[in-house]
Parts: structure tokens; sequence; C-alpha cells
């Protein structure tokens, strides 16, 4: 692999800067998929149009960012569908055809109430909300030579939800938290510069692309400085192949 590739993934869309965000990305030639929040995206209707027309991707984040381990089936479906038609009227109203149905779950959590990145696929929930998936025609898009064994081990690779490579603990800015040893915007500054790529680590591992996850309601100020770390580790930004 000649250069490394991050596909940007911003979850938790759209918010009332949004088109400022918007703007930052494309006067850096970056296109990204906002994985958006039915009940934000009600509040924020011109903007995600704005994204659309910019030639942003809007996925499907859920209706109001709840733990699928702990909604019925019926719910999840609820919460998936409602999203997915809004979704899908934003594109009829900016006029610009859906190049791809892709869904992110609200806290990672793909109804398995394992830890992270030791889902059971053949739990009957697991299953059953990946063939909700299905039946709507969602899909990964194709994220080219990601290469981390732990990845691939988690399934990652083969669901129809989309996952990450790297956590860029921008969440870590809302509330105050703090979780190993990430806790403000110098902490997680440093976190894009360590080199452990098999425990999502990875930005200076020359093997592998990544799938960058990161935050709409971060700051503008914060936002634009994870931004630019990144690109200043020589790292490019593209939106993934869409398949036909």
């Amino acid at each position: 692999m000649k250069q490394k590739i991050a596909y940007l993934t911003i979850d938790d869309s759209p918010t009332g800067d949004f088109e400022e965000k918007v703007d930052f990305l494309d006067s850096r030639g970056i296109k990204v998929i906002w994985f958006c929040v039915g009940e934000e995206l009600e509040k924020f209707e011109d903007k995600a149009i704005y994204a659309i027309k910019k030639g942003h991707i809007l996925g499907n984040h859920s209706y109001n960012h709840i733990h699928f381990s702990e909604i019925s089936l019926d719910e999840a479906q609820k919460q998936i569908e409602k999203t997915d038609k809004i979704i899908e009227e934003f594109y009829r109203k900016a006029k610009i055809k859906r190049p791809i149905k892709v869904f992110r779950f609200p806290y990672l959590d793909n109804g398995d109430k394992n830890e992270y990145g030791e889902t059971n696929w053949d739990n009957k929930n697991v299953k059953a909300i990946q063939n909700i998936l299905k039946k709507l025609r969602y899909e990964q898009p194709k994220f080219e030579n990601i290469n981390y064994e732990w990845f691939e081990k988690a399934g990652f690779d083969k669901c129809l939800n989309v996952d990450c490579t790297y956590d860029s603990f921008d969440w870590v800015l809302k509330k105050n938290e703090e979780m190993h040893g990430y806790h403000d915007l110098p902490s997680i500054l440093k976190r894009i510069d360590e080199d452990i790529p098999e425990r999502g680590r990875g930005l200076n591992n020359s093997k592998s692309n990544e799938i960058i996850m990161m935050h709409a309601w971060i700051p503008l100020k914060a936002f634009k400085t994870l931004i630019g770390k990144i690109i200043n580790k020589g790292i490019i930004f593209k939106l993934p192949c869409i398949k036909e």
C-alpha cells in the first residue's frame, strides 16, 4: 500500500453548526459519511440537504440513539425504518439519487450484550437485526485495504453495519468523561500518534487503511484540530467505493 487512506465517518449528525463543518471539510477536499440520528434530521432538514448537495453521504444512526441490545426487535426495526424514510425523503428533495444505504449502531451496540469486538453473530437478536438491515437493502461500502486481525476476528468486515478501526475518542469532550486516560483534547490528540495497531490505534500503521469514527457535536475548533492533526500525518481522506 503506497499511501495510507482514511475513510471518515461522523456520528450523531446533523448539528447546529453542521454547514460550517461540511464547508470546512470541503475546503480540504474531504467528503465523509455522516451517520444521522432521525430526530436530529427532523430539526436540521435544510442543513442535511445541504450536505447531500455537497456530495457527502447521509447514513442511518437510528431515530433517537438508543442501545439496540436493550430494545425489542420491533423497536429496532422502527428505529431503523423511521430514519431510513427521513433520509430517503431528503435525497428526494435534494434531487439526488441516494448512492448507498449505510447504518451504524449507536454506541456500536449491534444487539449483543457482550464486550465490544466479541459479538456472537449467531445470537438470535443480532442475526434478526442483521436481517432487518438486509431486508432494507443496507450494506457496507467497499472499504479497501482494511488489514487488521482484530477487526476481521470481530466480524466487522462481514456484517451489514459499519464499524470503525479507529475511534477518535472525541466523545470524551461532551461530558468531560475519562476512559483509559483520555479526557480532553490534548489527550485525544496524543492518541493519534500512538502505535498499537491491533488495539485500534493504528494511524501510524502503513499496512492498513482506516475507518475513523468522530462525532458531529464536538466543538468546531476541536473538530478542525483533530482533522488537521490527521492530515498532517500524511493520511488522505476518501469516500469508500460504492458498489454498483
